[in-house]
């Protein structure tokens, strides 16, 4: 609307010169005074008119065309029009020494005709602003919705992939706990389930982030490795290292527990004698390198590097392309030496932006 307004009086201004001009060459310069106060009037009222139109036009578009809208319109450029002849004819008349060659009547009868093809294009114009304006804010408004429905979705399929790792890591927890029940190490059981119970405290609380500190992540590794040490006692041998600047990288909660879980499941599968497992994370230059690998059963001959796994690796993977995108990735591989290593490989956080969570002293001691 301002543009508008500006436009109009920038016109008011080159009209104004005009005149100067052709008074000047015909030897009788009129003083800018007058000039102004005879051709500034309709301009003036366009700089009015014109935004009030273009107010209009956003609230009631002519498009898709209407029959009252269209009568609306025609309706506003006629009083347009008119209001221009009358403001003209009356600032020609009073103040222009020409004007008196012709009657008010017949002057504002002249100027109506003569100015509605300088009129219909202003009006055109101001419609294609209106118009330009709205699909504008359309377009800001489509962008908004997909948005909005993006995250959505987004939260929907982290919930749906949360949704299906826990009962599936509580189904394999309540597993080893039913294998201490049934080796009748009542004991064992009892401690598996006071460590279960503080596992899945902190595990299923739900406090509305979809991304915790690396460190947190470690204290459950370390309390479910805690747990199946109470299964497997010193057959199972455990290293932690979290490096100080990786602590404070952020994860989806439970992202380390399938790799933690297959290792200990998988590694100790019909093995009679001790695994050790091991559980490495350190930053490397742009990015979080999170190492979990034992010394226990290899991978099956017909694995490949592009195997997909089970469900905790297959929901890993999703959770970690629904956070990362593409700046994510989970290998599992045969270990140099026997056994195998999971490793994931995450970005590292902006020192200015990740606020960092230290572990404290015992949380960082082997499982």
């Amino acid at each position: 609307m301002l543009a508008i307004a500006h436009a109009c009086l920038l016109m008011a201004l080159m009209s104004a010169a005009d005149t100067r001009f052709v008074t000047t060459r015909h030897g009788d310069p009129l003083p800018w005074s007058t000039i102004l106060s005879a051709t500034s009037p309709r301009w003036i009222l366009f700089a009015i008119a014109l935004p009030l139109v273009l107010r209009i036009t956003l609230r009631r578009p002519p498009w898709p065309l209407a029959l009252g809208t269209f009568t609306l319109h025609v309706f506003l450029f006629l009083a347009l029009n008119t209001a221009h002849a009358l403001v003209h004819g009356w600032a020609g008349v009073r103040l222009l020494p020409f004007g008196t060659l012709f009657g008010f009547d017949a002057h504002v009868a002249r100027v109506w005709f003569n100015s509605a093809p300088l009129i219909v294009p202003l009006y055109c114009a101001t419609l294609l602003t209106a118009w330009s304006i709205q699909q504008a804010r359309e377009r800001r408004a489509r962008a908004l919705r997909e948005s909005q429905l993006e995250s959505q979705l987004h939260a929907a399929r982290l919930a749906a992939l949360r949704a299906q790792l826990h009962p599936h890591f509580l189904y394999n927890t309540l597993n080893g706990i039913s294998a201490l029940v049934a080796d009748r190490q009542h004991t064992r059981a009892s401690d598996a389930l006071e460590q279960l119970a503080e596992l899945l405290h902190a595990a299923f609380r739900d406090d509305g982030r979809d991304l915790i500190p690396l460190s947190e992540e470690i204290v459950l590794a370390e309390r479910y490795l805690a747990l199946q040490r109470l299964r497997f006692g010193d057959r199972l041998r455990c290293d932690v290292t979290v490096a100080a600047d990786a602590a404070a990288s952020l994860v989806p909660p439970l992202i380390l527990q399938p790799l933690v879980e297959n290792a200990v499941v998988h590694g100790l599968a019909h093995r009679s004698g001790t695994m050790h497992l091991t559980l490495d994370a350190r930053c490397d230059r742009d990015r979080v390198r999170i190492v979990v690998a034992h010394d226990g059963v290899e991978l099956p001959a017909d694995w490949t590097p592009s195997s997909r796994g089970g469900v905790g690796l297959s929901n890993t993977r999703g959770r970690l392309a629904s956070v990362f995108g593409s700046k994510a990735e989970l290998t599992v591989r045969r270990r140099a030496g026997g056994g195998v290593e999971s490793v994931l490989s995450i970005p590292a956080p902006i020192p200015d932006e990740a606020e960092v969570h230290q572990p404290a002293p015992s949380e960082m001691q082997p499982a």
